[in-house]
């Protein structure tokens, strides 16, 4: 992909010659080392580090992660840095083979390869807690292949940026809700067991095809399911699994973290005891196996469901719109609430004049709530000639979010194509420079113009259909932002 100029940010002896790959806080550039003439891989992070300790601290950790860049199964770093605007870098080998999710979207591989694959990234997995440093982001795209086939183990730097935030812990953004562990869902300090887990859900997939958090026919899951079922051991009793490797995957994703192989070498050592038995079993199970009918009756929607013991269920009440018959009014949202930026957020419902502000609860309140999967009209491009806007809004008109909430006011929310979004922005503005408060989420509680702006009207203005079921929700500027002096809102829709 060409670059205008004007995008292209300045990496020391490098040329970067075109985009790779973009996500929600990073691009991946292609580029070529001037020294050496050789093609890299180049990635910046959109998280810029604004404080000097923050930027040592990264540097600290990128230098523990170079001790196992040498490994012959992780990617080779080759070198890190900050630049000018804060924003972190990373220059590492370019690996041309693609990832090991094209290799899981071919569909199930023969159980040696999977667990040859595995085993030797789980080697390097090992060495890495061996030098003190968590992934926490293992999953099937992060495990490339090489010129030659081999698989190599990236973004050890991912864990270094986000190490060198405020936090340790995991925000909605920064999760890949499909391949992480139970816990990350909660308030706890990542482990190495953690990367266990997702190591052994790759295996899981790179077995059957599709992710352990999928539907019996490989689709992905929603976030609501995700929360309903993380209580629950996953299922290993796939028939294109051998029976010999469901003891190892049971253990290597155990709810309990301390029932699970302790690090990377342990489970690699388990892996490589497994491999003579595997060689002799018949890969002849993907010919046999036949996909279960699906349920007579499907469900449309999900019940608010408690999915951590510590957790409260929260429930805004219920009200009758005009243009419709009956509204789910007010579930709340699955939250990721284990730290990091958590933005304030307020649901309007019913136009003007009615707020609901969120309940006072003595602990995270962590309720699912259906993500409706998109349609052509709430993929369109949305009209923001028609719609009250401002230029410090936290999200722009028309931008497609995937979103959730906690019974406490905040939201985490990260921005994806529409066909996954669960939140569309249609309005926004300006709070009121007079209101001071601690965080955004209470100044939206306090500025009449929220819900004068954001309301049906406006929606129906943007091209929203409000003759569906639907809550309206204000989200405001992270804390950090709003101590820096950003007062923008966005108004979203979300459908029931």
């Amino acid at each position: 992909m060409t670059m205008p100029p004007v995008n292209v940010p300045q990496v020391p002896g490098v040329r970067l010659t075109g985009i790779l790959g973009q996500g929600g806080f990073a691009t991946v550039y292609a580029g070529e080392q001037l020294s050496l003439e050789r093609p890299v891989a180049v990635k910046v992070d959109s998280r810029p580090l604004h404080e000097e300790r923050n930027r040592r601290r990264f540097l600290r950790e990128m230098r523990a992660a170079s001790q196992i860049s040498s490994h012959p199964h992780v990617v080779t770093l080759i070198d890190t840095g900050v630049l000018p605007d804060g924003r972190p870098y990373l220059v590492m080998e370019r690996c041309d083979g693609g990832s090991l999710s094209d290799v899981v979207a071919r569909g199930p591989q023969p159980a040696a390869d999977a667990v040859r694959i595995i085993q030797s990234t789980a080697s390097a997995l090992g060495a890495a807690h061996a030098a003190g440093v968590l992934h926490r982001d293992i999953k099937p795209g992060n495990i490339l292949l090489d010129s030659y086939g081999t698989p190599r183990l990236s973004d050890f730097g991912i864990a270094a940026i986000q190490q060198a935030e405020a936090s340790a812990t995991v925000t909605l953004e920064a999760l890949t809700p499909a391949y992480a562990p139970p816990e990350a869902f909660s308030q706890v300090e990542p482990t190495s067991a953690g990367d266990v887990w997702s190591m052994g859900a790759v295996l899981f997939a790179l077995l059957t095809g599709r992710g352990p958090r999928s539907t019996w026919d490989g689709r992905a899951q929603n976030l609501t399911q995700i929360f309903q079922e993380l209580s629950l051991p996953v299922t290993t009793n796939d028939p294109r699994i051998p029976g010999v490797l469901r003891p190892l995957l049971d253990r290597a994703m155990h709810l309990d973290p301390n029932q699970r192989f302790r690090d990377g070498n342990e489970l690699a050592q388990a892996l490589s005891g497994i491999l003579s038995r595997l060689d002799s079993f018949p890969q002849d199970a993907e010919a046999t196996w036949h996909r279960p009918p699906p349920p007579t009756e499907q469900p449309t929607s999900y019940a608010p469901a408690i999915v951590h013991p510590r957790t409260a269920t929260t429930t805004l009440p219920t009200v009758r719109q005009r243009r419709t018959s009956t509204l789910v009014a007010g579930v709340v949202a699955a939250t990721l609430l284990v730290g990091g930026a958590i933005w304030g957020t307020v649901a309007v419902l019913n136009g003007p004049g009615l707020r609901v502000p969120p309940r006072q609860s003595t602990a995270p309140s962590i309720s699912p709530t259906a993500q409706t999967p998109a349609d052509p009209n709430f993929a369109r491009e949305l009209d923001d000639s028609a719609v009250p806007t401002a230029p410090d809004m936290p999200w722009q008109v028309g931008d497609c979010l995937l979103g959730a909430v906690d019974g406490n006011g905040g939201h985490s929310a990260t921005e994806v194509e529409c066909d996954r979004a669960n939140w569309r922005v249609f309005a926004g503005g300006t709070i009121d420079a007079s209101i001071k408060t601690r965080s955004s989420g209470e100044a939206l509680q306090q500025d009449a113009q929220v819900t004068e702006t954001c309301t049906d009207a406006n929606a129906e203005l943007a091209g929203l259909d409000i003759s569906v079921p639907h809550t309206l929700r204000a989200l405001g500027s992270p804390k950090e932002r709003w101590d820096a002096g950003e007062r923008g809102f966005s108004c979203v829709f979300e459908k029931n």
